[in-house]
């Protein structure tokens, strides 16, 4: 497998990158429940009792791991890692230098190796660990969500391990591009023995993932803006453009 490791270099300029690049695709990048990130920021003042981080997150758009790394590597300031298939880290090396490890998931060998190498990377650490538990990209829309075990494996090996939902979204609004919404749920302390099996945490997974996509849908739906920051800003449409060229509003 192909491990990961940290550049502050590479952090910087592919933070610099996807941010760039999400200010030219969409009007405005949105983010609520950024706090809850706080405890595992790099300058954080370091616990005793150190526990990583699972950010568990839908994977309805192709944006979807350009937004991941857009918003660690140049706003949320955490040491994070994430799982990249094989064939493709093999061609892009350079996201190891940004926490990228390899995943075979179509050998299940290699991908129980992963998954213990995910052990180590997090066990008494501050590390944040990004994961798409749906396995494959899906429709924002299609329910029942379903997701895969290896979080739960994940859980069991680790004993005891600090999990956030987070949602992701994509609408065209009042704008000419879309807008992306990030929302991220408040983190849980899961332990290997709370669950009788690990179904029944996977179930749990996939219905706290799915409670907080209905409700970013909601909000946006309903235009409930509160508690969101926009943290990109992209091209505003061409008419208000054109109006303000004209002094108008």
């Amino acid at each position: 497998m192909i491990k990961a490791k940290h550049s502050p270099l590479w952090r910087t300029v592919l933070g610099w990158y996807f941010s760039r690049s999400m200010r030219k695709a969409f009007h405005a990048c949105r983010v609520k429940g950024e706090v809850h990130l706080k405890p595992w920021r790099i300058d954080a003042q370091s616990p005793s009792d150190a526990i990583p981080l699972i950010v568990y997150c839908s994977h309805g758009g192709w944006w979807d791991a350009g937004f991941a790394i857009a918003m660690t590597n140049a706003h949320f300031n955490v040491e994070s890692y994430g799982m990249m298939e094989e064939q493709q880290l093999t061609k892009y090396r350079f996201f190891t230098n940004i926490g990228m490890f390899s995943v075979h998931r179509s050998n299940p060998r290699s991908a129980v190796k992963s998954i213990h190498y995910a052990v180590d990377l997090m066990k008494n650490t501050r590390n944040v660990l990004w994961m798409f538990p749906q396995g494959e990209l899906v429709h924002q829309e299609i329910r029942p969500i379903q997701t895969f075990a290896g979080m739960s494996n994940l859980v069991e090996l680790l004993g005891e391990v600090w999990c956030m939902p987070a949602a992701m979204r994509y609408d065209f609004l009042k704008e000419q591009q879309p807008e992306a919404w990030l929302s991220m749920g408040e983190p849980e302390l899961l332990r290997s023995t709370m669950y009788s099996n690990k179904q029944d945490l996977t179930n749990h997974i996939a219905s706290r993932l799915t409670a907080l996509m209905d409700e970013l849908r909601d909000d946006i739906m309903h235009d409930r803006t509160e508690g969101y920051t926009t943290v990109l800003k992209g091209k505003t449409s061409v008419e208000k453009r054109w109006d303000a060229a004209r002094g108008m509003k």
